[in-house]
Order: structure tokens, then C-alpha cells, then sequence
């Protein structure tokens, strides 16, 4: 188990960076695109007293800016489990966010034994994420005008309700701006080229689902399809508030995904 003075890993070898706080059943958090590991500081804060909580850093993005990030949502996922293996984590359970979400789903499809519940938040089945506010194609080609700091501030604007004026904005689009060139585009190519849903029926975790009303980054559709699809799926829909909406209704985020994660499974 971690302790707080080696809560923030080094990132050597194949291992992931990640950071490590908290006793109890392991909780695995995996961020988005133009995320980190840094995102989850108050979830950390947070849920520590109950979860042993390791956030990591995908390929290319946080702690691991300049590893070289997957092309494909397969890769990230087989990172994140060669991390957990790497640090003796059997079972865990798993929360991803928006392309973390794709991860998480491609996690649990290549080691379904090892997750016993999945909180999906934010994201969708599939990576071409139709109604999103521009297309990927669109954000690839903004991406090679712009780079990747304008770009970062561009993208995580749409992703709170009050846009540049949300007191989380600059935290957020500072860690988007981190990111590397290389994988700011990679994301995009992996998230495209990734379609989860002919395995959303096969997924057998307890499965909570959790959504910003106002997301400007995946609609209803994509989230009705994982809460009618996933045969034991819970849904929250929080009100006023969009894409992270972890860092907008911090409160709410937290008694849904602990209570969710402590609840004794009912008896069927």
C-alpha cells in the first residue's frame, strides 16, 4: 500500500506514472483526452479514506508527456493493466473518463475477471462520438493550425458551463497545454478508430453511469445507449453542469461514485 510520501510515482521502466493514496479495495481512475493524473487531486482527497486510489498518467500526457502515446484505445488499456500488474492490484475497480471511458471499457473487455465495478463517466461506446461540438477531424485539423496550448484552452472551454470563466478553467486547460504534440493527435486517431459497441451487453459489472446534462462533448444518445445496453447499469444525470463536471459539482461526484463503489451488491 502507498503511503503519502510516495503518492506521486517516478516514471520509470513500462509502468505508467501514477499517484497513490488510500487504504481499502484499489480504485483506478484513468483520464481523458488532455488529462492527467493531477485532475483527480480532490477525488484522491476524497475517497482515500475508503479506496486505495491510484491515478495514472496515460502515454504521452501528465508524468508521461514524453513517452509515446498508442494509436489505438487498446494500447492505453494494456498500459494501464501492465501498470496494475507492475504494482501487485489483481481486482480493482475502474472509473474512466470520456476517452478514459474507452479505455476503461477496453480494460474490462481484455480482463473482465479483474474489475469488479466500473463507473463510466463522461464518455460513450463509441470514438467517432457523433454530436460532439466539432467532429475529430475537425479538432485534427485546429490541432496542426493552432498546436497544442490554443488548442488545450479551445477544447477544455467547452467542457464547463461557464467556459473561460470557470473558476476551474485555467487549471484544466493548463493540463491539456502539457500534453505532447504527438499525443494530442494520437488521442484523436485512437478515439476515432475505437467502437465499443457490440461488447456493451457482455459487460457484467455493476456499471454506473455518469453525465453532465449540459455535456457539449457527448450527447444523450451515446449514454442511453451504454444505460440500456449494459444489462446492470445505474444512471446519474447531474444538473447544471457539462463535460467535467468533477470539478463543478465536486460534492455530488463524490457521494455518487463512493456510495456506488461501498453499496453491497443486491442479491438477484
Amino acid at each position: 500500500m502507498a503511503t503519502d510520501g510516495d503518492a506521486l510515482s517516478p516514471p520509470t521502466g513500462v509502468t505508467l506514472p501514477y499517484r497513490r493514496e488510500g487504504v481499502g479495495e484499489t480504485l483506478v481512475l484513468v483520464h481523458g483526452y488532455l488529462g492527467g493524473s493531477a485532475q483527480w487531486a480532490a477525488e484522491i482527497e476524497h475517497l482515500r479514506q475508503r479506496f486505495d486510489v491510484i491515478a495514472v498518467d496515460l502515454a504521452g500526457y501528465g508524468q508521461a508527456r514524453h513517452r509515446v502515446a498508442p494509436v489505438e484505445i487498446a494500447g492505453h488499456a494494456r498500459a494501464v493493466l501492465s501498470t496494475l500488474d507492475d504494482l501487485g492490484v489483481g481486482r480493482f475497480h475502474l472509473l474512466g473518463h470520456s476517452m478514459g471511458g474507452m479505455v476503461v471499457q477496453e480494460i474490462v473487455h481484455l480482463a473482465p475477471e479483474r474489475v469488479a465495478r466500473l463507473v463510466l463517466y463522461g464518455t460513450g461506446p463509441q470514438g467517432s462520438i457523433p454530436g460532439r461540438f466539432e467532429t475529430l477531424a475537425r479538432s485534427r485539423e485546429r490541432l496542426a493550425e493552432d498546436g497544442v496550448e490554443h488548442t488545450a484552452r479551445r477544447i477544455c472551454a467547452t467542457w464547463l458551463m461557464d467556459r473561460e470563466a470557470s473558476p476551474a478553467f485555467e487549471a484544466l486547460a493548463a493540463l491539456g497545454a502539457s500534453a505532447s504534440p504527438q499525443a494530442a493527435e494520437a488521442g484523436l486517431w485512437a478515439m476515432e478508430g475505437w467502437d465499443g459497441r457490440s461488447r456493451l451487453a457482455s459487460v457484467r459489472q455493476p456499471t454506473l453511469i455518469v453525465w453532465g446534462e449540459h455535456d457539449r462533448s457527448y450527447g444523450w444518445s451515446l449514454i442511453e445507449s451504454l444505460w440500456r445496453t449494459i444489462p446492470d447499469a445505474s444512471l446519474a444525470v447531474l444538473p447544471a453542469c457539462s463535460h467535467a463536471l468533477h470539478l463543478e459539482r465536486p460534492a455530488l461526484f463524490h457521494a455518487l461514485v463512493g456510495e456506488f463503489l461501498a453499496a453491497p451488491r443486491p442479491k438477484r
